[in-house]
Formats: C-alpha cells, sequence, structure tokens
C-alpha cells in the first residue's frame, strides 16, 4: 500500500511538470493580423459628414465590411507560409471588434521575410455562389445574375455636392463586374463578367519572431479609395457601382493603394 501511495504521488507530480505543446513556446512564431480604419489622417467616423474627397464631395461612412483571403508570407525570393484559418479567409466589419482580430493558426519558422500580400476580396476558384450557408458571409452574397459568389466589400455611403444641394446614399459595392452589349446595365444583356479581386502587399522586408505572438498592424485609409490615382466622381454613378464595371475599376485601382501595415514583434 505504502510503494502504491509513492506511485500515485509520483505520477501526480508527474502529470503537474509535462506542459501541453504549445508551438508559439517552442520556437515557432504565431501570427494574428489587427485591422483598423481611418480616413483623412485619423480614425474612422460613422455617420458623420465630415469627409470630403478631391472632386468636391462631402460623405459619410454608414457601413464597412469586406473579406480578404490568401494571405502569404514570402520569403527567400518565392519561399511562401499560408498561415489562414479557415480556408485562408477573413470577414471584417469595421463596426464589429471581434472582427478586426484575426488569429491564425499556422506555426511560422522564425525569422526575416520579404513581403506579406493577400487577396482583397475571393479570387475566382474561391467565390463559388452558396459556399457560406451562414452569416456574416452568407449575407455578403452577390447576386448570381450580375456573376455570383459574395461581395470583396459593402461600403454604404451618404454623399452630397460641395453646396449641399444634393444628399444622396451610394452603395460603394465591389464585386464580379459585368460587360454589356447595351448602353444601359441591364442584366439581360451581359456578354461576359470580370474578376475584379486584387492583391495588396501589405509588408515589405519584416521578421517574424518565435516564441511569442506577431501581430500585423492592417489600417484601411478610406479616403484613399475616392482619393487614388483615379478621380471618383460619386455621380457618374446614380446610386453605387454595383453594376458599373468602370466605377468597379477606378475603386480596384484606388483599392489597392488604401492599405498599410505595420508588425509588432
Amino acid at each position: 500500500m505504502k510503494n502504491l501511495c509513492c506511485l500515485a504521488v509520483f505520477l501526480a507530480m508527474f502529470a503537474g511538470c509535462e506542459k501541453k505543446p504549445d508551438t508559439v513556446y517552442h520556437g515557432y512564431g504565431k501570427l494574428q493580423i489587427a485591422f483598423h480604419h481611418a480616413a483623412e489622417g485619423n480614425p474612422l467616423q460613422f455617420d458623420t459628414m465630415i469627409y470630403h474627397s478631391a472632386a468636391m464631395y462631402n460623405y459619410k461612412v454608414a457601413d464597412l465590411q469586406y473579406i480578404i483571403s490568401g494571405v502569404t508570407l514570402y520569403r527567400n525570393g518565392g519561399e511562401f507560409v499560408l498561415p489562414g484559418t479557415g480556408g485562408g479567409i477573413h470577414y471584417v466589419d469595421a463596426r464589429i471588434p471581434s472582427t478586426r482580430l484575426w488569429v491564425t493558426d499556422q506555426s511560422i519558422a522564425p525569422g526575416t521575410f520579404d513581403s506579406l500580400s493577400f487577396t482583397f476580396g475571393l479570387n475566382a476558384a474561391e467565390n463559388l455562389s452558396n459556399r457560406f450557408p451562414d452569416p456574416p458571409l452568407r449575407d455578403m452574397a452577390w447576386p448570381d445574375i450580375l456573376g455570383g459568389g459574395y461581395h470583396y466589400m459593402k461600403m454604404n455611403l451618404v454623399y452630397g455636392n460641395s453646396s449641399g444641394t444634393v444628399i444622396e446614399p451610394f452603395m460603394f459595392h465591389l464585386g464580379i463586374g459585368q460587360l454589356y452589349s447595351s448602353s444601359l446595365p441591364n442584366p439581360d444583356s451581359i456578354t461576359g463578367y470580370v474578376q475584379n479581386f486584387f492583391r495588396v502587399t501589405l509588408l515589405k522586408r519584416f521578421i517574424i519572431a518565435g516564441s511569442r505572438i506577431n501581430t500585423i498592424n492592417c489600417t484601411m485609409q478610406v479616403d484613399h479609395w475616392f482619393d487614388g490615382p483615379e478621380s471618383f466622381n460619386f455621380d457618374d454613378y446614380p446610386g453605387g457601382i454595383m453594376q458599373s464595371q468602370p466605377g468597379m475599376q477606378k475603386a480596384c485601382a484606388n483599392g489597392r493603394k488604401a492599405f498599410s501595415g505595420t508588425i509588432s514583434n
């Protein structure tokens, strides 16, 4: 009986000393992405008509939701790591704090990386109708007649001209574009579709540290969607850009320049 008691005490002590496997503390690093949103150099404020575009429009932001996918780390001139969870797809609602932090599950060997990039939206292989049966991704569905799949972004705005005489809602929505045989965007005259997803390079030459969680701060400068390389005029696209490939093309050209990033080890 005495020997059995000693054995029990020894096993209990051994179990107490045994560490649960945790790759963060075994030399590898983890990655999380914190999403931030700004406009005109300050944190984004919703529902306030305080922003001004270069094309002389006043506007406010009512909603901002978007999808990123395919986060990729590159090093040694080509070796890459895909650190994403859930197929590497993440949904952000700028109004919901819990969606603004994405903790990926891949363990990453520490070292210096050449760059980090991601897809804004979903590429053609990933963007399949009815793929996501549950909200919130379900509610990002893009109409099948307009190309199907899912919105890359929903940004709902209210804008006015410089004199304040015109106040209109505007759906700055990005997804698959359409080509029309008619001068008007009539769904019956669609002749083809355009994939508008694009890649963003967020960081160059940075270090992932081992034995800790590394945080990438990804900031979207909302005003850059309108004040980038392409001049954007709200009045050119009454109500929104969902059925205007020229409008979405301008938005994508500007959107590539709307993101910046830093890393905290």
